[in-house]
């Protein structure tokens, strides 16, 4: 089974500002068949609560701070923030995911499929 991992992407500071990049199947592994974004959450404000069965999504918070507490259907947990524009989390499938959102956070998703609802559980029970 594929476990979570935080990724530090590549980044070239200046005195303009960083520029920090990704390459797919370089800096994660899979093809990027998705991109989302989430922003303008409330403080505190939970997303999430579902797990994938095939997906696997890389994570990284733009801007603010993600508290991210993952489980596998095993009970093993993971819990991290992702709290710099660098740092990323890679969320393999089958693994239940909440995010709790700082004040103005701004999240993107790189996922490795299209949507597809039949891709979710979304009841715990089913999960578990």
């Amino acid at each position: 089974m594929k476990k979570p991992e935080v990724y530090t992407f590549d980044s070239n500071p200046d005195l303009r500002g960083n520029l920090t990049f990704l390459e797919e199947l370089k800096s994660i592994p899979f093809e990027i068949k998705r991109v989302y974004w989430l922003y303008d959450l409330p403080e505190q404000q939970a997303r999430g609560d579902h797990a994938h069965k095939t997906g696997e999504q890389v994570i990284v918070a733009l801007k603010g701070k993600i508290e991210v507490l993952l489980e596998s259907k095993k009970g093993d947990l993971f819990n991290c923030t992702l709290d710099k524009a660098d740092k990323a989390l890679y969320i393999p499938p089958m693994w239940w995911g909440r995010m709790i959102f700082s004040k103005n956070a701004i999240m993107i998703g790189l996922a490795s499929d299209e949507f597809d609802e039949n891709d979710y559980i979304r009841k715990r029970s089913e999960f578990k």
